[in-house]
């Protein structure tokens, strides 16, 4: 079963490709013909290089699994052709391959290379259609720099949000990168925690047992340290978004948190005034849901009705799109309004849009 309404899917991508990103570099890297090869190349592969070495797995299994296409695919029309399907009202706009642009080491080549992102996002898909809404890349490296593009993409660009990779930067609650916080509440602007392969230091040896715990425990690492380190006390109307990880891991994260804020907090999280779960179910923290988390009745009981989401993923290998809001809408342990808040009033309101 579908809506009457127009689902707004909070986390689509697309999948930017050297080529493309070329014609937007600026500088001095703008004369260098070859980026690093965790972009994928005009056949659209991807693998083998400085970036992902040794370890890169082909997430697909030789294009078994997922939405394929050729050479830059989707195109704008691809995905607008899709989101018909799904009745999509906006798709918010994620990178696939620079998912894990936070792994760059040089800072001038980060600043370059979120830029040149940023760029073309804007050139060529917000002004393609309305219906296609996008975060913004920050080179969070350089926080100084993150507030100059942040405010570049939000009052210039269009852009309704930020991306920030729950891996790669350090945790995100550190002190230092305080005042970029403080620009995102002040412009309004929602910051999205996109989770990752945060355990890669262990020796996974299949891609399956990497993806199954990197996730959540990037997520989970993020809460807890931007909580703690006291970034929803000073930034009280900051929005902020995990995604990626499922919800149902929240409540026992909200238990964990406040049990050791009660023992500890007056010591090693003073920045932290009042119990974690207060913060986090204070209303501007939202959680990306998977439709078929069995405990979603008990993840809105915990954390109230208006915080949970939809994404459909899309065309990552494990999307499940359209049938995604079918398995919402077919659900029969929650009302109607809990449906219509995860796939479209939820949303709107994270990311700003009346």
């Amino acid at each position: 079963m579908r809506p009457s309404y127009g689902v707004v899917d909070a986390d689509g991508h697309i999948v930017e490709s050297e080529s493309k990103l070329m014609d937007y570099l600026e500088g001095p890297y703008a004369e260098i013909k070859r980026f690093h090869s965790f972009l994928p190349g005009p056949d659209g592969i991807v693998g083998g290089g400085t970036i992902a070495g040794k370890d890169y797995f082909d997430s697909s299994l030789g294009g078994k699994l997922g939405a394929h296409g050729g050479p830059g695919f989707p195109s704008p029309q691809e995905w607008l052709d899709n989101a018909d399907t799904g009745n999509l009202e906006y798709i918010f706009l994620f990178p696939t391959t620079l998912l894990g642009y936070s792994r760059i080491q040089d800072p001038d080549y980060l600043i370059a290379i979120t830029r040149a992102y940023n760029n073309y996002v804007a050139e060529e898909w917000l002004k393609v259609n309305p219906r296609f809404k996008s975060v913004a890349l920050m080179p969070f490296m350089d926080i100084e720099e993150s507030i100059k593009e942040m405010r570049r993409c939000v009052t210039e660009l269009g852009f309704s949000g930020v991306f920030l990779a729950a891996v790669g930067f350090g945790l995100l609650g550190e002190k230092r990168t305080h005042d970029f916080y403080a620009e995102a509440e002040r412009l309004g602007t929602f910051v999205a925690v996109h989770g990752g392969h945060a355990t890669r230091e262990q020796r996974y040896t299949k891609f399956i047992q990497r993806h199954t715990i990197g996730f959540p425990v990037s997520a989970m690492q993020q809460m807890m340290h931007m909580t703690y380190e006291g970034v929803y006390e000073k930034f009280p109307n900051l929005k902020v978004g995990y995604l990626e990880a499922g919800a149902t891991w929240v409540p026992y994260m909200l238990n964990r948190m406040d049990e050791e804020w009660e023992k500890r907090g007056w010591f090693e999280a003073v920045e932290c005034k009042k119990k974690p779960s207060d913060y986090i179910c204070g209303g501007n923290v939202f959680i990306h849901a998977e439709p078929g988390e069995q405990l979603l009745p008990e993840v809105i009981r915990v954390m109230g009705q208006n915080r949970l989401f939809y994404a459909s993923d899309w065309p990552h290998w494990d999307n499940e799109f359209p049938e995604s809001i079918d398995h919402i809408m077919d659900r029969t342990d929650l009302t109607e309004q809990d449906k219509m808040d995860i796939l479209r009033n939820n949303a709107l309101e994270m990311y700003g849009i009346s």
